[in-house]
C-alpha cells in the first residue's frame, strides 16, 4: 500500500469506538450544548446554578389574605380607642359631679353647717319683732323665724343683741353671720349688702300719744317733732314731712319711743309690724294713721355670700309653702 493512500475507516469500527468511549459521549454532549447555546443565546450555558430559596410562606400569600390578617388587629385598636374615650368621658363627668358636690361650691353654707350654729345679729328694741322678755331672753317674730330656718338646716340659731348703730358693722367684721332685725330692703342698702327674698310686707305708720288729735296723716306733720332711730328708713321718711332740724335722732327705738312718751317728740314712725307691740306695751300711745309706705323686710348677708343667700331663700320658700309665715304673723302681729 502506498504510504500516501489514506487509511479507510470502517463504519463498524467507528461505532464501536463511540459506544465504548465515555469521553466521546461527553464530547458529544458538550458539542450539543455549544450548538444549543448558539441557537438560543438566552439559555444558560454550563453548570446549572442552585435556585434561590423560596420566599417565606407569609410573604407569598396574596395581598387580600394579608389584609384579612391585619383587620382584626386594627379592629381591636379601634375598640380600645373607643373604650379609652368613653372611660375618659365618664371619669370627667364623675369628677365634675364631685366638684359640684364639694363643700367648696358652698363655702359659706358649709362653714355654718360645720360649726352647727348660725349667729344672728338683732337689735332687740323693736317689739313684737325683736325685744327682751321679762327674763332677758330675745323673743319676737324674727327670733321665731330665725329658729325655724336653723331647724330646716339642722343647726341652732344663736341671737346676739347688737345696738342698731353697730349691727351692720358687726356683720361686715364677721361677728355675726346674718342680720334679722326688721331691716327694710332698700336700693341704698343693696349696694352694701345682699338680701334674702322678702319675708314680710310692712308699711310705716304714725304713732302719737292718745291725747294728740291734730295728727292723723303725713300732711299733719309739718312743723312737728318726729323721733326716729338713726340710720333707719323711719329717719328717711321723717325728713320728707318736717324740717330736718325737727327730726330727733336716737340710738335705738326705745329711746325714740321714750321721747314721745316724755313729750320731747310729737310723733314717731314705726313699721306696721312693730306698731302693735309698741302700743300694747305703752297704753298711752296709739296708731294715728294708716300705712303710708310699702316696705319689705329681708334677712341681711355680707356681699359675696350668694350660696348662703340661695340656701336661706330655699328654706324661706319651704316655710312659706307650709304656712309657717302666716302662723308667725298671727302669733305676733294680729
Amino acid at each position: 500500500m502506498s504510504p500516501n493512500t489514506p487509511k479507510k475507516i470502517s463504519a463498524s469500527t467507528t461505532g464501536a469506538d463511540e459506544k465504548t468511549s465515555p469521553s466521546g459521549a461527553a464530547d458529544k454532549a458538550e458539542a450539543y450544548g455549544a450548538t444549543a447555546s448558539l441557537n438560543n443565546p438566552t439559555e444558560q450555558v454550563g453548570p446549572t446554578t442552585p435556585e434561590a430559596s423560596p420566599p417565606k410562606p407569609e410573604d407569598s400569600r396574596p395581598h387580600s389574605e394579608k389584609s384579612k390578617l391585619r383587620f382584626p388587629a386594627v379592629g381591636i385598636l379601634f375598640l380600645l380607642a373607643v373604650f379609652l374615650i368613653v372611660g375618659i368621658y365618664i371619669a370627667y363627668t364623675s369628677l365634675q359631679k364631685g366638684f359640684n358636690n364639694k363643700p367648696a361650691s358652698e363655702p359659706n353654707v358649709q362653714r355654718i353647717l360645720a360649726k352647727g350654729t348660725v349667729v344672728v345679729g338683732t337689735d332687740a328694741t323693736f317689739p313684737p319683732m325683736e325685744n327682751l322678755d321679762a327674763n332677758g331672753n330675745i323673743v319676737g317674730y324674727d327670733v321665731d323665724l330665725g329658729k325655724r330656718i336653723a331647724e330646716e338646716l339642722n343647726i341652732k340659731a344663736e341671737f346676739r343683741n347688737v345696738v342698731w348703730d353697730n349691727i351692720f358693722d358687726d356683720l361686715a367684721k364677721g361677728k355675726v353671720d346674718i342680720v334679722m332685725s326688721s331691716v327694710s330692703i332698700t336700693d341704698e342698702r343693696k349696694l352694701k349688702y345682699d338680701f334674702s327674698e322678702p319675708y314680710l310686707n310692712a308699711g310705716q305708720v304714725i304713732i302719737t300719744r292718745k291725747d294728740t288729735t291734730s295728727i292723723s296723716s303725713t300732711k299733719d306733720l309739718q312743723g312737728k317733732r318726729i323721733a326716729v332711730q338713726e340710720g333707719t328708713t323711719n329717719e328717711q321718711q321723717a325728713e320728707k314731712y318736717t324740717a330736718k332740724e325737727l327730726v330727733l335722732k336716737y340710738g335705738d327705738f326705745i329711746d325714740a319711743t321714750n321721747a314721745l312718751l316724755n313729750g320731747k317728740a310729737d310723733a314717731i314712725f314705726s313699721d306696721l309690724t312693730g306698731a302693735k307691740g309698741i302700743v300694747d306695751k305703752n297704753p298711752s300711745l296709739k296708731i294715728a294713721s294708716d300705712p303710708f309706705t310699702s316696705e319689705y323686710y329681708g334677712i341681711v348677708f355680707r356681699k359675696g355670700e350668694e350660696d348662703l343667700v340661695t340656701k336661706v331663700n330655699l328654706v324661706l320658700e319651704t316655710l312659706r309653702q307650709r304656712g309657717v309665715l302666716v302662723l308667725l304673723k298671727q302669733k305676733w302681729l294680729e
